[in-house]
């Protein structure tokens, strides 16, 4: 008589920890910029080792989940100092990036500012000393309208399209005071440490922003 062989019975219950694992070991891994991130691919890695145990000693389903989280985890916590050395490499080249970046944009206002002094005496000089009431007053013939434009632009990503101000003084100034009356002033966003102001006398200087506010 043939003795049929009876198939093996697919366990029915899944390992909690099996599913742990992978959900620990792949929250690790998403957040592993975060210190929190190792500890969480850590833990999975260790339930995705008692999850193996479980699943050949107690015939229960999520060996591969288990496997799934060993990797991740064995994986995450071996590329979390690599990722900590990018980062820590990182940050002193993007900080002087920055710091060159804000030095170009002081330069260039300061260089924007030259220019419309320099638009505003001429005016003045056929206007009885005075100085213009708008900067459109200025287009065409003391500077070109498209360089009028491009110098009232603020340098700044936030910045507005009318970045500069021409502030009330009283003319004609005193050459004993020149060097100390503006009479042009930039208008920057409240993120920028400085302004572009322009003197009486032509010198064109960064001050403190009194808008400013740190982020």
């Amino acid at each position: 008589m043939t003795q049929t062989s009876t198939p093996a019975k697919t366990p029915d219950h899944w390992s909690r920890t099996a599913i742990a694992s992978a959900i620990l070991a792949i929250m690790g891994f998403l957040s592993l910029g975060l210190v929190v991130g190792l500890f969480l691919a850590a833990a999975g890695a260790v339930c995705g080792h008692v999850a193996r145990y479980d699943t050949s000693e107690k015939e229960m389903r999520g060996r591969r989940l288990a496997t799934l989280g060993i990797a991740v985890g064995y994986f995450s916590m071996l590329s979390f100092p690599i990722l900590l050395s990018i980062i820590s490499l990182s940050f002193p080249a993007f900080s002087m990036w920055q710091t060159e970046l804000n030095a170009s944009q002081r330069e260039e206002s300061q260089a924007r500012g030259s220019s419309l002094f320099l638009a505003c005496e001429a005016y003045s000089r056929v206007n009885r000393g005075r100085y213009p009431l708008e900067w459109d007053d200025l287009s065409g013939r003391f500077i070109g309208g498209k360089e009028l434009k491009d110098a009232l632009q603020s340098p700044y990503e936030k910045g507005q399209s009318v970045a500069f101000e021409i502030v009330s003084h009283d003319r004609p100034v005193l050459d004993a005071i020149a060097d100390s009356v503006i009479v042009i002033q930039e208008i920057a966003p409240s993120d920028v440490k400085e302004i572009a102001v322009v003197y009486a006398d032509g010198t064109v200087k960064s001050i403190h922003n009194p808008d400013y506010q740190s982020p």
